[in-house]
């Protein structure tokens, strides 16, 4: 392949910049759906790799974009960068919790109330079938309630593969995280489970 000296490039033209935004913006969407997925799970692990797999051909498109820009156009750098924008804000965001902390500060009233009731929450049926709660922007498989006041919120996505909620506890020592259990403390009472 022959490259063309900066000064006779052309400018990108009109398909490659309408493709690099193309490839952009469904990565953007890809990365929203993560980040929302993160809100509304607090920490959904499990979206990465399906995400990852659909985000694989925005991506391709790009580096082959990039490629062809490299070779072909002069000044296509800018549009370029704004893949990698998305991919690293949504890697840095998601690392750090902020979408899940996002979700629980828009929650976290709501979820004080439903602790309070934890009792009339309890969701299991005389059938022993579950019965959902919405509250917030959280979807609960089912709620437990313990003797000392402790309540559990069992998040609905992928149960029972993944247990993961919310646990209150007003009069109990901090849970500890091991092997099998992880604990985020989100303030006060409250914790965050993935077991």
């Amino acid at each position: 392949m022959k490259e063309w000296p900066e000064r006779s490039r052309p400018p990108t033209s009109a398909a490659w910049n309408v493709t690099m935004v193309a490839a952009a913006v469904a990565t953007a969407l890809c990365c929203a759906l993560k980040l929302w997925s993160d809100v509304t799970m607090f920490a959904d692990q499990e979206s990465w790799l399906p995400l990852g797999l659909l985000i694989a051909v925005p991506v391709v498109v790009w580096f082959v974009l990039i490629a062809v820009g490299r070779v072909r156009y002069a000044g296509r750098w800018r549009l370029g960068l704004l893949v990698p924008l998305c991919v690293v804000a949504t890697v840095v965001l998601a690392g750090f919790s902020v979408p899940g902390r996002i979700g629980w500060l828009l929650t976290r009233s709501e979820m004080e109330r439903a602790a309070a009731e934890c009792d009339t929450l309890q969701s299991e049926r005389s059938d022993g079938s579950y019965r959902s709660r919405t509250v917030g922007v959280y979807d609960f498989h089912h709620v437990e309630s313990g003797p000392g006041g402790e309540c559990e919120f069992f998040l609905s996505t992928h149960y029972p593969g993944v247990r993961s909620g919310f646990l209150y506890l007003p009069n109990g020592a901090a849970p500890v995280s091991d092997l099998d259990h992880e604990y985020v403390r989100l303030g006060g009472s409250w914790y965050y489970f993935k077991a």
